[in-house]
């Protein structure tokens, strides 16, 4: 590594043009184009993944390369870096091989020589594996397992690969760790699931064969890779997939149709069979014999529309009338619609899934907003750049500077959030420091009601852990006259998260008084299964574990008052289930 500390500068020379230069040339000759600005183009590229004739090479290399990185942002302003496309690109390769390459060799126990020639090629050819990953990788993926994929992929068939690149990268990142326990929702057990051959490369070629044979509603090549994770996060067997081709549709809304040929299994809800009954849990079981309930119906529109190639996510919330399942689906005319197979006048304040991707909570919500500005655009590869270097620099100082930077280049991306919120815990910072993370987060999330609420009750919290009682008060009640209408399940929660307090603290009366401000603030507005299932039950529950049947005879007489006990629900089952197991 070059030393710049004792070299002197003529008068007017800029020091930043000159590292630009050496660093530049320090793994080619001849990289600044006539403008002066960086190049590193395709050959440059190319030169750098192939020179390497080991892996003890290839890992100083890329220290080498990352200390040239960190010169130059260290001397030159963030922002023309980040508009040089050959800045991002020489980021993108860095990332890649530090993050996801070179980890993958370490772990290898036998042909690592072999590996690390695959990994070679791949990165040296034009197909730009590393920009894809930089872009659409999220610093939670397995990128160990991410690199095997994709390896194993490219050797099925190099020219499929280049061909449909962005369907195998989306398949590396959702078939990078094992699907969750509650795949695809909690009504059904795994033993009941038809995925015993399931495997990231039969999805794969499922789809390419699928394409070819002219059975995909969307030609995968057309999507992007963030569209295509919601095309290939199913693991059941291709049997099934394709008895879901078989099934008619000719627009995109025709798949709300498919709702009513599944018919609705009321005896189950009438006898509170909320697991799937009928052993294997099989499409054609649910669409043609024995029907099913909301999640059911939702599940098999879910797996029919992905089978066709069309991105979509299940959703269940709560209602009116309580608990319902739904879908969001992806037009490529007119983007994502989420409120397939909703129910009309149930009032659903928000719908949960499981991101296909990174196996997290995430609403409706805060997926429209996110995809509604940046989810996709080109500012996007450029934010992850910079939130790339900031991983690359976790341990120096300029980490945080580098992910608030990325940050405000992507605002609505929650992932650089995410990452500075991981370093100040990894720090063990202070609660003031974490204070003033949730205050930054609640100015740049106030457009998204979900994400700024939960800035604030966990900036509620701290102040109630430094004994801020009026500073606390007054954002308590800031948070719930904010959500009393279209988020009111945000505030039912704030609201029961106080009355927890005064049980936790015996003070019963007050509690009393507090459930009982709630329900009549919140139970006008018919919000049924939120304030069933997040204030009288847990209420009723804290109660009866201290044998105060004075407030739970109160409670269940003000709740008949709010709650739509509607006959053959499951709220109506759950609400008569509660009082009737205490007396």
């Amino acid at each position: 590594m070059i030393s710049f500390k004792n070299l002197k500068f003529p008068k007017g020379f800029s020091k930043s043009f000159f590292l630009i230069i050496i660093s530049v040339q320090c793994f080619s000759a001849n990289h600044l184009s006539a403008e002066g600005s960086l190049k590193w183009d395709f050959s440059t590229k190319k030169a750098w993944w192939l020179k390497h004739e080991s892996i003890s090479e290839f890992e100083k290399s890329i220290d080498s390369l990352n200390d040239q990185v960190n010169d130059l942002i260290s001397n030159s302003n963030y922002s023309k870096l980040g508009g040089s496309q050959n800045f991002v690109s020489l980021v993108s390769n860095l990332y890649w091989a530090n993050s996801f390459c070179l980890p993958f060799l370490n772990e290898l126990e036998i042909k690592k020589e072999e590996a690390f020639k695959e990994i070679q090629l791949m990165s040296s050819s034009d197909v730009d594996v590393a920009q894809y990953l930089t872009k659409y990788s999220h610093f939670k993926d397995n990128r160990s397992r991410v690199t095997e994929i994709l390896l194993d992929l490219r050797k099925h068939d190099p020219s499929l690969f280049k061909e449909y690149i962005k369907l195998a990268v989306a398949v590396s990142l959702v078939w990078d760790t094992e699907f969750p326990e509650n795949w695809p929702h909690h009504n059904v057990n795994k033993s009941d699931l038809p995925i015993d051959d399931s495997s990231y490369l039969g999805i794969y070629k499922f789809f390419i064969n699928s394409q070819v044979g002219g059975k995909l509603f969307y030609d995968p090549r057309r999507l992007t890779v963030r569209e295509l994770c919601f095309v290939v996060d199913s693991p059941l067997a291709q049997n099934e997939l394709q008895y879901a081709q078989q099934i008619k549709i000719k627009k995109i809304r025709d798949l709300a149709n498919l709702y009513k040929i599944i018919p609705y299994d009321q005896n189950r809800i009438n006898e509170s069979v909320y697991v799937w009954p009928h052993g294997q849990y099989n499409l054609i079981k649910i669409g043609a014999k024995n029907g099913g309930i909301c999640m059911d119906q939702s599940f098999f529109v879910s797996q029919t529309s992905k089978a066709m190639g069309i991105p979509s996510i299940l959703f269940t919330g709560q209602g009116r009338t309580g608990a319902h399942a739904w879908l969001g689906t992806f037009d490529l005319s007119s983007g994502w619609n989420f409120e397939v197979g909703k129910w009309e006048n149930e009032n659903y304040p928000i719908g949960y899934a499981c991101d296909p991707q990174t196996r997290k909570q995430t609403t409706n919500s805060e997926l429209e907003f996110y995809l509604k500005s940046s989810g996709d655009s080109p500012s996007s590869l450029r934010g992850k750049a910079f939130l790339a270097l900031s991983l690359l620099n976790e341990n120096t100082s300029k980490f945080t500077e580098l992910v608030r930077y990325s940050a405000s280049i992507i605002p609505r991306s929650i992932e650089p959030w995410e990452i500075e919120y991981k370093k100040l815990n990894d720090s063990r910072a202070d609660l003031k420091s974490f204070g003033r993370f949730w205050s930054r987060w609640i100015n740049n999330f106030k457009e998204e009601r979900g994400l700024k609420a939960k800035g604030q009750i966990s900036l509620l919290r701290i102040f109630n852990q430094l004994g801020m009682t009026s500073k606390a008060e007054s954002l308590s009640k800031q948070i719930i006259n904010e959500n009393k209408s279209k988020r009111f399940d945000l505030g039912i929660s704030i609201a029961y998260e106080e009355i927890e307090a005064l049980h936790n603290q015996l003070k019963w009366d007050q509690a009393q008084q507090k459930f009982i401000l709630a329900l009549n603030n919140f139970g006008k507005d018919k919000t049924g299964g939120h304030l069933f299932y997040n204030l009288i039950q847990p209420y009723v529950q804290r109660c009866f574990q201290f044998k105060k049947f004075d407030e739970i005879d109160a409670a269940k007489e003000l709740s008949e008052k709010y709650i739509e006990r509607v006959s053959g629900t499951i709220l109506d089952n759950d609400f008569k289930l509660l009082f009737d197991q205490i007396r």
